[in-house]
């Protein structure tokens, strides 16, 4: 008897099986190549959770707890300016070990606990992409593969931040959005997305950029779109509003304590040890326009010691997908949600991009980290690029995959340099070569996939 083909969708299942395990591999490898505390913030993350755990919410300047035998001491914890969602979920972990006497295993389960998280942001990645372009389910398993290979987000997860769990709620809050766009305000719909909004802002503050701008695309079409729906709009604003009052404690907090919302102490610039010494403040324009600025807010550390390969990496395949994206906007598909859903990820992008630029002129980092909320626009659009055509989508994300893949395993490499005032926590390199190997193996499966979905899409 005839053996039955697997269908789109059974392959979309294997292909995110396939960037899943990747995405695992990827900071795995990071993980255990990189020594524990070799950077200053996850210290102070790290530290942040265990007070939490014995019932202290810090404050930003309070004085450090942990006790700490690896990397980099701190003078005081720069991190009280975050809500404490992403500090709950290290808590539970963090805490017991390290109190146990466990200051390894903590520390490792802490940058377990963000490899998991990571491994979340490409499904929501995934997903998003499948509701932005439901007709091509080989973008979206590109998409997840690119984030999967993504050598700033997978960075991050191997390593102990809280930017990782911010980015995956701003991607199924967009990806939530365009399934109201398509399906109407359903009480479903709306009460999933005002979780998202809830933990978006539970974890970081830009989540009020999401929130704010995801919710007047929604209210914008409900309102002036072929029938208003007053109904929808007062649900959405109920959503919103719940949203908003269940972290307003926080902020208000944090405005009692620094007279800002974000809970920033700008006299934290210029002071020994802080993360703002030896910042400078300029003005946006010239900020705007210097290439080193853009140097670093695009291109990740793994790519900084090679910027040519950074910029193909990065840059053209973006392009490419812009001018695609572009292209969807012939006449004869200028759709309502098509145009909604593009207005958006144009409006995010400005806004994250324009709130960076205005940080760096008030003397903070151009730190590429900032960026990365963006992540589902451009996982979206290197997908676009790399699969502009469905014969060629194979191809060309087997040799992109393939040039990413390879500076990672040169940034795994040994020697594992990590600053710090301490001695250098040991690393698992054997460890992280298996770890690699897996996510090769699972990198071949998911580029094949994208060719098989192309091919069966295209009959």
């Amino acid at each position: 008897m005839p053996t039955a083909r697997p269908t789109a969708p059974q392959l979309w299942t294997a292909g995110l099986i396939a960037n899943l395990i990747t995405c695992a591999g990827v900071c795995a490898g990071y993980a255990l190549s990189s020594p524990l505390y070799g950077t200053k913030d996850e210290v102070a993350h790290v530290d942040h959770a265990y007070q939490l755990w014995h019932g202290t919410l810090i404050s930003i300047g309070d004085p450090m707890r942990m006790p700490q035998i690896w990397g980099y001491t701190l003078p005081f914890d720069w991190t009280g300016q975050h809500p404490p969602l992403f500090y709950l979920l290290l808590a539970p972990v963090v805490g017991p070990l390290t109190d146990a006497g466990h200051l390894l295993a903590a520390g490792m389960a802490a940058r377990g606990i963000a490899l998991v998280i990571t491994c979340l942001v490409v499904a929501a990645v995934m997903w998003t992409t499948r509701q932005i372009v439901p007709s091509r389910p080989e973008v979206s398993v590109a998409a997840g593969l690119v984030t999967a290979l993504s050598p700033a987000l997978t960075r991050l997860g191997g390593v102990v931040f809280n930017d990782n769990l911010f980015v995956l709620w701003a991607t199924l809050l967009v990806g939530q959005t365009v399934w109201l766009l398509r399906n109407g305000p359903r009480t479903r719909g709306l009460v999933l997305f005002g979780l998202y909004a809830a933990a978006a802002l539970g974890t970081r503050l830009p989540g009020v950029v999401f929130i704010g701008l995801c919710a007047t695309t929604l209210g914008l079409v409900w309102l002036f779109g072929p029938r208003r729906d007053w109904a929808g709009i007062l649900r959405l604003g109920v959503a919103v509003l719940l949203a908003v009052a269940v972290n307003a404690w926080f902020y208000l907090r944090n405005f009692r304590a620094t007279g800002n919302w974000s809970g920033m102490q700008t006299d934290l610039v210029g002071k020994p040890g802080s993360p703002l010494q030896e910042r400078e403040v300029r003005p946006v324009l010239d900020v705007a326009t210097d290439p080193d600025i853009w140097r670093q807010l695009l291109i990740p550390p793994a790519l900084q010691q090679h910027v040519t390969i950074g910029a193909v990496l990065t840059l053209a395949p973006l392009v490419i997908g812009l001018v695609v994206g572009l292209r969807a906007f012939s006449r004869s598909r200028r759709e309502p949600v098509r145009v909604a859903t593009a207005l958006l990820l144009l409006a995010l992008t400005a806004v994250i991009v324009g709130i960076q630029l205005n940080y760096v002129a008030g003397g903070g980092g151009a730190y590429w980290r900032y960026l990365i909320p963006l992540t589902v626009v451009t996982s979206l659009l290197t997908a676009l690029g790399l699969a502009a055509t469905p014969r060629m989508s194979g191809p060309a994300v087997a040799v992109w995959a393939a040039a990413a893949f390879v500076v990672f395993a040169a940034h795994i490499a040994p020697p594992n340099p990590a600053g710090g005032n301490l001695a250098t926590a040991p690393v698992f390199q054997s460890a992280a070569w298996v770890a690699a190997g897996i996510a090769g193996v699972a990198c071949v499966a998911g580029v094949v996939t994208v060719l098989l979905v192309a091919v069966v899409r295209s009959r």
